[in-house]
This record gives C-alpha cells, sequence and structure tokens, in this order.
C-alpha cells in the first residue's frame, strides 16, 4: 500500500491527538509512505503554532522537531512543479479547499495506483478525495 500523508495525518504522529493511533497504524503498515516536499514548512508551522498555543511545552517542541526531521527522511518526496500546482488550483476551484490541502490532494492523485490510500485528518479534504475515488483513511472527525 501507498500511504499518502498530509500534514493532518503526519502531525499526530508528533503530538498525541485523536488522530495518532490511527496514523500510527497506517504509517507502519504502508509499504511506502509519501507526501509533498512543503509537508515539512506546513508542519514546521503548525508545531511551532502549538508551542504558541500551550498544547506543546519547548522541550516536547525540540523532541517533535527531530521526531519530523526523523519521519521526513521515510518519506518518498513529490516535488512541487507547475503542473502539479495547476492542478491544484483546478481541484481548490472544484472543491472549495484551501491551497495547501488543494496541493496535498493534486499529489496525491499524482502517486494514485490500485493500493493508495490517502491519509489525512481535515474533513474536507477527505471528502474530496473520496469524490474523487480516492480511498481515505480518516485520521480525525469528519470536520473540516
Amino acid at each position: 500500500m501507498i500511504a499518502y500523508f498530509d500534514t493532518s495525518a503526519l502531525i499526530p504522529l508528533l503530538v498525541e491527538e485523536p488522530g495518532s493511533e490511527r496514523s500510527g497504524r497506517v504509517w507502519d503498515a504502508a509499504e511506502h509512505v509519501t507526501s509533498v516536499r512543503l509537508i515539512y514548512a506546513e508542519a514546521r508551522a503548525a508545531l511551532a503554532q502549538a508551542a504558541r498555543l500551550g498544547r506543546v511545552a519547548a522541550d516536547e517542541l525540540t523532541v517533535a522537531i527531530e521526531e519530523l526531521d526523523h519521519l521526513y527522511g521515510q518519506l518518498d518526496l513529490l516535488e512541487v512543479d507547475d503542473l502539479l500546482v495547476r492542478r491544484a488550483g483546478e481541484l481548490a476551484q472544484r472543491h472549495a479547499l484551501r491551497g495547501y490541502d488543494a496541493v496535498h490532494l493534486a499529489a496525491a492523485e499524482r502517486v494514485r495506483n490500485g493500493t493508495t490510500v490517502m491519509v489525512a485528518g481535515d474533513g474536507d479534504l477527505c471528502a474530496a478525495a473520496e469524490r474523487m475515488g480516492l480511498a481515505v483513511a480518516r485520521t480525525h472527525g469528519v470536520g473540516g
């Protein structure tokens, strides 16, 4: 199985939250774990926000960043190119997605085969992926 992780599914591997167990099970079961290169910047921003909001202490942030670096090294990364961002623009418009979510959806579509699973916690992204016929592993509730 190819598991395409968006940031909302990666963060639970770094910070304990409701989607942590499910994200970990899918990560461990996958033959290939993939994402788009932008996931690193998006994940660092999410971790920094968690620290600002007091969800993560300073020492926990350091550990989470080290773990992010480790997981990032395990990902098969897709590069952001012109075709990907143009497809993401189409998907953002069609499915009313935020920009990064649309980039993740376009990237997951690019690696789609008979065993690809989109792993995400964002409800809008999951719904759009399902409408496109992608298998989805939701790591969180159904909200956006």
